[in-house]
């Protein structure tokens, strides 16, 4: 349907004007061809698949300080069938693995054609990031909530691989990135296409950003904002976050207000994070096959290989909605400098613990010895003939964690081309998004390692739309 033109800030609608006028009315008037809000891991991804397409003016627009987002922050792990890493290790795996993972394991509310388009081109966008200079690992894992091992582990800590690459891929090509730079509006022509936005400088000064072919929004999720997180699931009101400090949703809002519609906003993800009063996340949740979770009274309550939304409800069912992720010094020695660094850090801050025996660790952990020995025990028959790894080398580790909001699954509505969606299904022109500003693809729980996946492939797919449609 042919809509008026119209900008709006977030606050509240601004006055009707002709294109004419915006010029005048902001502080200064610039154009592009393409504009990729948030440059997170969706957000490089795509500036880095557009600079290799596209020869005209690219702008990245980050909010914060520093660019990276969530995926700067997360472990990395990449979920992606991957037959020459996977079939070394005997692991048989293929897309509708991957697909039916997604989907069922999301309670089968997930956009099936958004899923096949995820898992059909992951595989490519691997290859395709090893392309542009991403390392990883030669194996696979199953992290926790992936529920199979097709987790593919970056050669440099969390994130750093994909932005450091994909950062500099792009700005090689061209692409500018600007920093300190916040999206207040979107803003659309008589015809309805997405013709532009308005952002405030890093000297906060107001600019207007016409676009010749694209918007592409990539400015995550809204964990950070506690007044959206209530509105959406008043239960994790108390909680913690774990998602980086720009994850408060504004862009969301603006999108809704030229008409994009949001669904699924109740998703909400939690993982083990930091104690409300804690200091430092500690990860030994992260290898699905090297811990057990505890309660305060030292008893494993729960299968750690569960879907995470079971995982949630199983810890904030605890004595103070808290446990304890225990590890031995194998498991410890497997993660990578970052995560042990924040372990040791832990120990200083009461957020880890250390002991050369199981008794002297319970001691410190404040749980009862012998309950503590006795979960350790039953978990090490229990796997004896499995791929999982016995705790039995000391010195052992605990991490005391509470549940904390990692990942917010709602979002924009989209199609399978990335482009953005009105409540009537019908295509906003003009406007793409993808990664966790995006809705539909994970249902109510999304599985380990399909973030970064989701991000990546999404971005790629958004940049290859945007320029192939325009």
């Amino acid at each position: 349907m042919i809509r008026r033109k119209f900008l709006y800030a977030l606050g509240a609608a601004s006055p009707f004007l002709p294109a004419s006028s915006f010029a005048s009315f902001f502080n200064r008037t610039e154009e592009a061809g393409i504009v990729i809000v948030g440059a997170g891991g969706a957000g490089l991804a795509a500036a880095a698949r557009a600079s290799e397409l596209y020869k005209g003016k690219i702008i990245v627009l980050e909010k914060q300080s520093k660019i990276g987002g969530n995926t700067l922050i997360s472990g990395g792990y990449l979920g992606v069938v991957d037959p020459k890493r996977q079939t070394p290790l005997q692991i048989i795996d293929s897309e509708e693995k991957h697909f039916q993972d997604i989907y069922v394991k999301g309670d089968c509310r997930g956009d099936p054609e958004l899923i096949r388009t995820l898992v059909k081109n992951a595989p490519r966008m691997l290859k395709w990031i090893e392309s542009q200079g991403v390392q990883f690992q030669n194996s696979v894992i199953e992290i926790y909530g992936s529920h199979f091992p097709r987790c593919h582990i970056p050669s440099l800590p969390n994130g750093l691989g994909y932005i450091n690459t994909l950062s500099e891929k792009a700005m090689e090509r061209g692409a500018e990135i600007r920093k300190n730079c916040q999206v207040t509006a979107l803003i659309r022509d008589k015809s309805g296409r997405l013709s532009g936005l308005q952002y405030l400088d890093a000297n906060n000064k107001l600019v207007t950003l016409r676009v010749k072919n694209a918007v592409i929004l990539s400015g995550g999720g809204f964990g950070s904002n506690p007044d959206l997180v209530t509105k959406y699931d008043p239960r994790l009101s108390h909680l913690t976050h774990n998602t980086g400090p720009g994850s408060t949703g504004e862009l969301l809002l603006a999108a809704e207000k030229v008409g994009c519609e949001l669904i699924q906003m109740e998703n909400i993800q939690c993982l083990p994070g930091v104690h409300p009063t804690g200091k430092i996340r500690v990860r030994f949740h992260n290898d699905v096959s090297r811990f057990i979770l505890v309660n305060s009274e030292g008893n494993r309550f729960t299968d750690e290989g569960a879907r995470r939304d079971l995982l949630k409800e199983a810890v904030l069912a605890q004595p103070g909605k808290m446990c304890f992720s225990v590890i031995d010094n194998d498991g410890f020695e497997s993660y990578d400098l970052l995560m042990r660094r924040d372990a040791i850090r832990g120990i200083e801050t009461g957020d880890a613990f250390k002991g050369e025996t199981l008794d002297e660790l319970a001691l410190k952990m404040g749980v009862p010895g012998e309950n503590l020995k006795n979960a350790v025990n039953a978990y090490n028959k229990a796997i004896e003939g499995t791929v999982n790894h016995p705790i039995i080398q000391p010195p052992f580790w605990a991490a005391r964690t509470s549940m904390s909001i990692h990942y917010t699954m709602g979002g924009l509505k989209i199609n399978s081309r990335a482009q953005c969606l009105d409540a009537q299904g019908e295509v906003i022109s003009g406007l793409y998004a993808a990664g966790e500003c995006t809705g539909g693809i994970h249902g109510n729980n999304r599985i380990g390692g399909n973030g970064i996946c989701d991000a990546l492939t999404y971005g790629m797919i958004a940049a290859e739309s945007a320029i192939s449609t325009n």
